[in-house]
């Protein structure tokens, strides 16, 4: 009964989605509703190796060469982004094949710290590579209009876009989760040397979860570049927006749940825009002060999440539904 409300009220929610565009014409609040679709996807994509019990802080590596890649064949090569999408997410999974072969038995922050060294070393990469990446000045997309090129004169195709990618990304990672896959993943995280004396292979279940990470991400990456039609090193390897974002997304809203990176996102990023519109103009990096305050607090006071805190309303109310449904069959 529970499980059939949550499902109509994710319905109605998709279906007043669906619709604003066709009453907000506003630029701001099309372009607000696509971050906050956008974070969405990239905070799931970046929960599943937390699922786990890996936290990465080096997304940004994946993001990176998912934009490249995309870029690089569409601008020298005029293939499709819709090709392009294939290729930047199988460049991306190479990218986290080699972070993951060295680096997958490292756990806690020893994993964490690699992962923001291995996003430095793909950044000087790309400015250094002038031939391939353009270097510094980075690479233009052409705006040609039409949906083969995935360019488009209004923001409304975009919103659309991304918000089929976040219901997409999340409902993937509610499958993933309760897969086998998830299940290994969850024991491993709760205790790695129980789960592989069960027969777990923790080693290859975090492989294959930072290749799913890794690949949604590298999709995301095209999307993005896209839909700013301009990519340069030091913002498309940027920790602070791929990599702590989501980070920050997740941790909030509640890392390793399918819920958390949703709610994380959806609250985060209008505080985070709003931050950095108002804050950034008096005093560069204040906004960084908020987010930190807010993230102590969250550790501090709710360590599992904002979702941590629905979690006993959820259980309470089916316990009463349960309770109720014996009443009735004992009254029978």
């Amino acid at each position: 009964m529970i499980k059939s409300k949550l499902y109509i009220i994710g319905a109605v929610a998709f279906l007043i989605l669906l619709v604003i565009p066709l009453f907000f014409h506003s630029t701001f609040v099309l372009h607000m509703y696509t971050l906050i679709f956008f974070y969405t996807a990239l905070t799931a994509a970046w929960n599943i190796p937390a699922f786990g019990g890996q936290l990465s802080l080096g997304h940004a590596s994946f993001f990176g060469i998912g934009a490249y890649t995309a870029a690089i064949l569409y601008v020298r090569y005029g293939v499709t982004p819709w090709l392009g999408l294939f290729a930047a997410a199988i460049a991306a999974m190479l990218g986290g094949l080699i972070l993951s072969l060295p680096l997958i038995r490292l756990r806690g922050p020893f994993f964490t710290l690699a992962s923001i060294a291995f996003a430095e070393v793909l950044r000087m990469v790309a400015i250094d590579w002038r031939s391939l990446t353009n270097g510094s000045v980075g690479i233009n997309i052409p705006f040609k209009p039409g949906l083969m090129n995935l360019t488009f004169q209004g923001g409304k195709p975009f919103y659309y876009i991304s918000l089929a990618l976040a219901v997409g990304v999340v409902y993937l990672t509610y499958r993933i989760r309760y897969s086998a896959l998830g299940f290994h993943l969850r024991a491993a995280a709760s205790d790695d040397e129980a789960a592989k004396a069960l027969g777990v292979n923790t080693s290859l279940t975090h492989f294959i979860a930072l290749m799913w990470s890794a690949g949604i991400t590298g999709v995301l990456g095209l999307f993005y570049v896209f839909y700013i039609y301009v990519l340069e090193p030091q913002s498309i390897f940027s920790l602070d927006l791929f990599s702590l974002q989501p980070a920050l997304n997740g941790i909030i809203g509640g890392m390793g749940t399918v819920w958390g990176p949703v709610i994380g996102a959806v609250l985060m990023t209008p505080l985070g825009e709003f931050l950095r519109f108002y804050l950034g103009t008096i005093q560069q990096g204040l906004n960084y002060v908020v987010y930190g305050l807010v993230l102590v607090a969250t550790v501090k006071f709710i360590p599992g999440g904002i979702v941590s805190l629905l979690t006993p309303l959820i259980k309470r109310k089916r316990r009463k539904h349960a309770a109720n449904l014996s009443e009735e069959k004992e009254a029978v």
